[in-house]
């Protein structure tokens, strides 16, 4: 799932944590993207919100802060039903623009790990280029570290197929709503026009189906709508990654078969 949560202020003005939650919970995902994960906390209470939803869930949780709002952390988010071993922060920002950022977990599933990426882009076309330009260096998307299957999801902020973010995301991912053939826009939640919200993978899944939640509750709960996606992977990427020789100037790599 993948879903911009507004701060978890809905529709009605009113800031909801459990209606989330509930959202979250009919839908039974194994892991949650979150954007615009932020809000007035308990001084004594968790240390972000992303932490507030995995108590109501029952999920683990990783936050990814890009900054301040009105004095609580505010950022993207992931939840997963499975352990998360592992999390990193990139920083997106643009200078003059909002902070943006990417969020990175580590998800071992079944025996096998998954790097799962939520992302938040900015709203100038010429933020969002360079913002995705760094997505898909060899810093983010291709670091050398990326050993496992691949998933990028988050509200990217491009109106259109046509637009530059996910035609360039297009030429090295899948993405999920136009492979399963249902492109249904997500945004705004209550009349939805534009499909801000996607979802990507690399070539180690096969997409089963793409589906954005319209019921009333999720249509109040936040100003988009959430997507959710159904994944299969394949067989070969189940495999643990082979061992590869890296050949730099004072590196000795011996390979154990």
């Amino acid at each position: 799932m993948s879903w911009n949560v507004h701060s978890l202020r809905g529709t009605d003005g009113r800031r909801d944590p459990e209606r989330i939650a509930r959202v979250i919970g009919d839908v039974q995902p194994d892991v949650v993207g979150l954007q615009e994960v932020g809000g007035e906390l308990s001084p004594d209470g968790p240390r972000d919100v992303a932490e507030v939803l995995a108590s109501l869930t029952g999920m683990q949780s990783a936050f990814g802060p890009t900054t301040s709002f009105r004095g609580h952390p505010y950022g993207n988010g992931i939840l997963s039903r499975h352990p998360i071993e592992a999390t990193r922060t990139y920083d997106l920002s643009v200078q003059g623009r909002e902070p943006r950022g990417c969020l990175r977990a580590d998800v071992e599933i079944a025996g096998l790990r998954v790097h799962f990426f939520s992302a938040h882009l900015g709203l100038h076309w010429r933020e969002r280029r360079r913002q995705v330009a760094q997505l898909l260096s060899a810093d983010i998307l291709r670091d050398t570290a990326l050993a496992y299957p691949l998933v990028l999801v988050g509200d990217f902020n491009s109106l259109s197929n046509r637009s530059a973010v996910p035609r360039w995301l297009r030429r090295q991912l899948v993405d999920c709503a136009h492979a399963s053939g249902n492109e249904a826009p997500t945004f705004p939640s209550r009349l939805p026009l534009v499909r801000l919200d996607r979802v990507f993978v690399d070539s180690a899944f096969r997409v089963v189906g793409s589906v954005v939640i319209r019921d009333a509750v999720a249509r109040r709960a936040s100003d988009h709508l959430p997507i959710v996606v159904d994944l299969e992977l394949a067989p070969a990427a189940r495999r643990p990654p082979e061992l590869r020789p890296i050949e730099t100037a004072g590196v000795v790599t011996t390979v154990r078969t």
